[in-house]
């Protein structure tokens, strides 16, 4: 079968038009993630936890919730692994997350400096209608914020990221012979604008 140039083009431009209309997905896919990061109500606080503190009862009244949990430590050049274990009604662990919370400072030739990584994000998914709990242990110097979230965003973000890889590459291979023209003029004038 004989492709003629005219209906090649055509293709192109049909080709090129799904690409755009899948790259609209894509930041629908990402804005729609971040209207699931927002809080449906007001997060509790929780100041300086104790080691074995548990947080609850947590009552999941519908099919399922995400819960935010954000750990700050506040211990200066000390460490603590903060670990975190889902429990439900009966006390009985579910699952665990935790991380590694230090800081360090001091002096040296060239003066004063401080590293440190406070903070453990975690994303809480309760599937099933229940009452849970929450109990930390390692918790010293360590403050908690409990935020419910409309749910969550983690499959949104990664079909807009897949589905925005698989565009690039479809697009460049419609257009490679339009990009390298481009590219190959922008460089050249790079270069025109360094000799100067």
């Amino acid at each position: 079968m004989r492709i003629y140039p005219q209906q090649k083009l055509k293709d192109n431009i049909f080709y090129n038009n799904i690409c755009i209309i899948v790259c609209i997905f894509c930041i629908a896919c990402f804005f729609t993630a971040n209207y699931f990061q927002f809080s449906v109500k007001k997060p509790y606080y929780f100041e300086n936890i104790e080691n074995g503190t548990t947080i609850g009862p947590i009552k999941i009244n519908k099919k399922s919730a995400v819960y935010k949990v954000t750990a700050t430590f506040s211990g200066n050049n000390a460490s603590t692994y903060l670990t975190g274990e889902v429990l439900d009604e009966n006390k009985d662990t579910l699952y665990e997350f935790g991380k590694d919370l230090w800081h360090e400072s001091g002096y040296d030739s060239e003066g004063r400096w401080s590293e440190a990584d406070r903070k453990m994000v975690a994303y809480l998914t309760f599937s099933e209608k229940g009452t849970y709990y929450i109990q930390f242990f390692d918790a010293y110097n360590v403050s908690i914020k409990l935020d419910l979230q409309n749910g969550s965003s983690v499959a949104h973000n990664r079909v807009g990221l897949l589905f925005l890889i698989i565009i690039l590459i479809a697009g460049y291979s419609l257009n490679k012979k339009w990009v390298d023209e481009k590219s190959t003029l922008l460089m050249d004038g790079i270069e025109e604008a360094l000799d100067v």
